[in-house]
């Protein structure tokens, strides 16, 4: 049985949950349990020389941002020389060649812990959510409300995630794809998430922000099956 891992919040232990199922209902695919071989960063490691794992569903600091180092060391104490399984969701490597996966920590005598949901939940990593990739979406997103909600980690140390959070969101990278051009917008104003294609009103000032979930689209459909709906404002 896996558990998530219990933490400290204003000097009490929140008690460690019993994961849930998944959001779709179904479990995740090929599980297969490997040991870690080194640690590369907050969200990265082998498992051999040629082989690297990115945890799926979250993002930690990049070298030179704020709290990369702490994440960094948080992960390398919990796995670096354990054994992990590794749990494949729909997309299998990211554009680096890098195995994506949701990893859990095999603990001999103890409750195994949920990688992915652990370093965000206590404000290592942010939740990252990349479509069509959808198990413990929901998990994720609940587990940096709690940790910004109790100050944890990144959330405390670091100033844009709370002072300069709106500011940040200007910064829009734009798409990787030239042909993908549909915007994915979550509404910090109860109108949930919609997506906008180009002509819609106001598409224009609309700022991606992939730290908040938001996202570029290929297609209406690929926005849609993501659990985005057309904006009003469109033609």
């Amino acid at each position: 049985m896996i558990f998530l891992a219990g933490i400290l919040a204003g000097g009490r232990l929140i008690a460690p949950k019993i994961l849930p199922q998944v959001s779709d209902g179904s479990a995740p695919n090929d599980a297969e349990v490997y040991t870690v071989t080194s640690v590369i960063d907050g969200d990265t490691f082998h498992i051999s020389e040629a082989i690297r794992v990115r945890l799926m569903g979250i993002n930690s600091p990049d070298k030179g941002e704020c709290y990369y180092q702490q994440a960094k060391q948080a992960l390398q104490e919990l796995i670096e020389g354990k054994q992990v399984k590794l749990e494949k969701d729909i997309t299998d490597k990211d554009d680096y060649g890098r195995w994506l996966r949701y990893a859990i920590l095999q603990r001999p005598g103890e409750d195994n812990i949920l990688l992915n949901d652990y370093l965000v939940r206590n404000g290592y990593a942010f939740d990252t959510p990349i479509p069509p990739d959808k198990h413990y979406r929901e998990l994720l997103a609940s587990a940096e409300e709690q940790a910004k909600r109790n100050k944890l980690g990144l959330w405390l140390a670091c100033d844009f995630p709370e002072d300069n959070e709106a500011a940040a969101r200007e910064v829009d990278a734009g798409p990787t794809d030239a042909q993908c051009i549909i915007k994915g917008n979550i509404s910090e104003k109860g109108f949930g998430k919609t997506y906008l294609i180009p002509g819609c009103d106001n598409y224009l000032n609309v700022k991606v922000d992939v730290r908040k979930g938001e996202q570029y689209f290929c297609t209406e459909e690929e926005a849609l099956d993501a659990g985005f709906r057309k904006a009003t404002n469109c033609p």
